[in-house]
Order: structure tokens, then C-alpha cells, then sequence
């Protein structure tokens, strides 16, 4: 039986790496990250190296067999035995000058060869890799995707073994964090302003596009091959006759339905976001409560609130109730039928019945919380009332 991954984001699986380098490779584990393609395991990795002051050595295991990682076998014809070359994709025998230590990434091992994979064990255990030891303050990160579940091939190789051997992490982005990560990095102001209202169309797991990766590249598709490196520049060429060219080279990156909305959130804004609704914006809530906002918008907005909703409350996010809570204002202010409708999705998709009251605590008083509870349970349950 395999072992199970542990699920977390961007920033934890950061800080498990920091602590991870600071051991030096002394631990008697290797970490292994998994997660769909496209939401950033090796630059997760890469950029732990970087804050540390490792020297980063990746290694597709994917185009790799076992006697490429033992070294190429050459005669000793004076000692009348073979000697293996130590190959230059490996770590050198001793750390380069002016670094602290070594990170050897060993990505796409979902792709491995068994024998591949087998070497590991060595690798792991005796931090050897054929004949060519490893300096010391090496450490081994492996990373793959999830295969069936991502719709990547995968190894057919179970081995409890190894996972015993392997601290095992199920990364799922957070669009807090890219979103960090992409205002440091440069990435096109529209695609940050898009995520920022928009949080759930960063990725999409069961579709796998969108992902970080894919909004990455149309950042650089928009900026380096169009030229289009701000806002009005790309409102005026998808104003023009350049938008089909602009929108299926987006649809290519990040998927036909995320490049749509991404250009017509563009052309014609909606007039409510999610991330308006799960921050309790004062003048969004007024537009809706004052009917400005079409129900359309409104429709995606929540949808993509459920969206997020869903996903703090697998991850265990201590501060769900006032996303949650503000959510429910919405949906209590709702015409009836609306109010049923996003109720009952909000229900089914999250589980958070028996969170209701203390969400709606957190963001209403007295009279107004009274009234939003009233609303919920009226329509929902006949008038059975969920205390205050």
C-alpha cells in the first residue's frame, strides 16, 4: 500500500522545505512533492535552493536509465577492471565554491523506469549513486505528477519500501501565494488583476487548465510576442482586429473557457468579483443589494466563492467563517429562488452547515444577523430556525 501524500499550498510546502535544507541531508529521509502539471513543484523547489544558498541541480528522471545515473563503464585495462565516469548531470564530488550545499531535484519521477527508480533507494540510503558518492550538505528532492488523476502517464511501480523512505506532499496552489509571487515576478498586470477578482480560475484540477504555468506563459505570450505590456495596450488590441489572433494564442495556454473570460472580463467587466464578495466589499455589496448587478455576474461570482469556500475548508483554513460569512450575506440578500439555489450548492459543495452561525457572527450583529440567519433558514428549511 502506498502512502498516502499529505495535502498543502505553496507557502507550507515552503517552509517544509526550508526546515528540510537547513538539516543538511542529515535526515534519513528524502521529500517527495507531488501534483498536477502546471502549479509550480519545480519552482518551488528551485527558489528554496535560491533562499538558502544551494546549488540547484535538476534532473529529468523521465529521460534518464539506470546506467546513466551509475556513470558510462569504461576499461581499466592496467587494473584489468571496468570504471564508471562520473556523469556531469549528478552532483559533483564536493560542493561548488560559494554555496552552502547541494539540492538535487529529481523531477518527473512518475515517468521512471523501475531500475530507475530503484536506484533511489541508494541514492536515499547510503547518499551514493553507483560508484560516485555524494558530498555531504546534499540534499534529494523527487517531484512527479499524479498520474490517471492528472491525465499523465505514471510508472507502473509501487513500492512501500521507498515511501518509507520519503516524506510525501500533495502541493495544491493558493492563489495568495502566486499571486505574491507573480506581482514580485512581473507577471502582466492584467493576468494579476484577473486572478486577484478571480481566485478560483488560477487552476482547475480536473480539467488541469488553467494553471499557474499556463497564466506564466500567457503573461510572456502578451508582454514578449505581442508587445502587450500593459493594460490599455491590451484593451486596445483585443478592442481591434489583433483580439483572434491574442485570444486563441491564450486559449492555447490556458484552456478555451479561462482565455474567454479572461477577455471579455477585459473588454466588458463584471460587475461583481469573488474576490469583492469573500473580502466584504462595502460598495460591491451596495451595487447588489442595489440591483446594479446583472445576474449573470452575480452567478459567477458566487460560483467561484462556493469555488473557494470549498477549498479553504479542505485545507483546514482556521479563517474560514468571514469569507464564509460574508458569502452568506449574499446569499441570504438573494432573490428567493437565487437564495435557494446558491444555499443548497454552498451545502453540498463545502459541508459547512454547522458553521453557519458562527460565519454569520463574525461579519453581522444584532438585528442584521437575525435577519440573514432568517432568510437562509426560512426559505431552506420552512421556517426551522438555526440558532443565532
Amino acid at each position: 500500500m502506498q502512502k498516502r501524500p499529505v495535502e498543502v499550498d505553496a507557502g507550507e510546502m515552503a517552509e517544509i522545505l526550508d526546515r528540510y535544507l537547513d538539516a543538511d541531508g542529515q535526515v534519513n529521509y528524502a521529500v517527495k512533492i507531488v501534483g498536477h502539471p502546471g502549479i509550480g513543484k519545480s519552482s518551488i523547489v528551485k527558489q528554496a535552493a535560491e533562499r538558502k544558498n544551494r546549488y540547484f541541480i535538476d534532473t529529468r528522471l523521465a529521460f534518464k536509465e539506470n546506467i546513466d545515473l551509475g556513470g558510462y563503464p569504461v576499461p581499466d585495462h592496467e587494473n584489468r577492471r571496468m570504471v564508471y565516469y562520473r556523469p556531469r548531470f549528478i552532483p559533483p564530488e564536493e560542493v561548488p565554491e560559494g554555496f552552502d550545499g547541494i539540492v538535487w531535484f529529481l523531477d518527473e519521477a512518475n515517468r521512471a523506469h523501475p531500475t530507475v527508480i530503484q536506484t533511489l533507494f541508494q541514492v536515499i540510503t547510503e547518499g551514493r549513486c553507483g560508484e560516485h558518492l555524494l558530498p555531504e550538505k546534499t540534499v534529494i528532492v523527487i517531484a512527479g505528477n499524479l498520474g490517471e488523476e492528472d491525465h499523465t502517464h505514471i510508472t507502473d511501480f509501487d513500492d512501500s519500501a521507498l515511501d518509507g523512505r520519503l516524506g510525501i506532499f500533495h502541493l495544491k496552489p493558493a492563489a495568495e501565494h502566486w499571486l505574491d509571487w507573480a506581482r514580485k515576478s512581473g507577471i502582466h498586470p492584467t493576468v494579476v488583476r484577473y486572478i486577484s477578482g478571480f481566485p478560483e480560475r488560477l487552476w482547475d484540477a480536473a480539467a488541469i487548465h488553467p494553471n499557474p504555468r499556463g497564466w506564466h506563459q500567457a503573461s510572456q505570450a502578451l508582454r514578449l510576442s505581442y508587445g502587450l505590456g500593459d493594460e490599455a495596450t491590451l484593451y486596445t488590441a483585443l478592442s481591434g482586429h489583433r483580439r483572434g489572433s491574442v485570444e486563441k494564442v491564450l486559449a492555447s495556454l490556458v484552456g478555451e473557457l479561462a482565455a474567454s473570460d479572461f477577455v471579455t472580463q477585459i473588454l466588458t467587466p463584471r460587475q461583481l468579483t469573488t474576490h469583492e464578495i469573500l473580502s466584504g466589499d462595502e460598495g460591491a455589496f451596495a451595487r447588489f443589494r442595489a440591483g446594479e448587478v446583472p445576474v449573470e455576474d452575480l452567478l459567477w461570482a458566487v460560483s467561484g466563492a462556493v469555488t473557494r469556500i470549498r477549498e479553504k475548508k479542505m485545507a483546514g483554513d482556521e479563517g474560514l467563517l468571514v469569507p464564509l460569512g460574508f458569502l452568506l450575506k449574499y446569499v441570504a440578500a438573494s432573490r428567493s429562488d437565487a437564495r435557494v439555489s446558491f444555499f443548497l450548492m454552498l451545502l453540498r459543495e463545502c459541508g459547512v452547515f454547522s458553521q453557519i452561525p458562527d460565519a454569520v457572527r463574525s461579519v453581522c450583529e444584532g438585528g442584521e444577523r437575525e435577519e440573514v440567519l432568517s432568510l437562509l433558514t426560512d426559505v431552506v428549511f420552512d421556517g426551522e430556525k438555526i440558532p443565532a
